[in-house]
């Protein structure tokens, strides 16, 4: 983002002149209007910094989908282990697969037919396997669906069937899990 976007630069020339001004104004004993600009710039620049925050967070954070509890309740099926990590790591890894949930495209072959998934599931399954090959939040990431009983994993692609993935994903131990969260 860009200064000009922000409007940086007349804020900064506002508050350089109004700063300046209260010594000028309290060396020709004027100290109501020195007290006045005082406060006014004081708020102003509050209002300033919180609408040049909320611009800058809008634009500096990927966007996460959020797992519900039957989100959570099939994570912990598919992957039992991960019960066996701390609740502090189980959150950050919830987070992670939400963050990567919002990269992945999730596609299938016409020889697969209808899958009785949702397309949260499946994205959730491809987030998780992304997430343990070292993937982080970059970039687009697809997770074609087939009928190849081996996963592939290519830069940001992963090709396989969903039972090879969900074999894959349920054979994780506790340290394959803390070392993709380390990563």
């Amino acid at each position: 983002m860009s200064s000009k976007s922000l409007g940086l630069v007349p804020w900064l020339i506002f508050f350089f002149i109004a700063l300046v001004s209260i010594p000028v104004c309290i060396g020709f004993d004027l100290l109501s209007l020195a007290k006045f600009i005082g406060f006014a710039v004081t708020a102003s620049l509050v209002v300033v910094l919180r609408i040049w925050l909320h611009r800058l967070g809008k634009l500096g954070k990927p966007s996460r989908v959020a797992l519900n509890s039957n989100d959570l309740f099939e994570l912990k099926r598919i992957i039992p282990a991960l019960k066996d990590i701390p609740s502090s790591d189980q959150i950050a890894f919830q987070h992670r697969i939400g963050l990567l949930m919002s990269q992945v495209t999730v596609q299938q072959d016409a020889s697969l037919g209808t899958l009785d998934a949702s397309p949260k599931y499946l994205a959730m399954i491809g987030a998780t396997l992304f997430l343990l090959n070292g993937q982080k939040a970059e970039g687009n990431l697809l997770f074609s669906l087939n009928t190849e009983q081996v996963l592939q994993f290519s830069e940001n692609q992963l090709t396989g069937s969903l039972e090879s993935a969900v074999a894959n994903l349920s054979s994780c131990n506790a340290e394959t899990l803390t070392k993709a969260l380390a990563a």
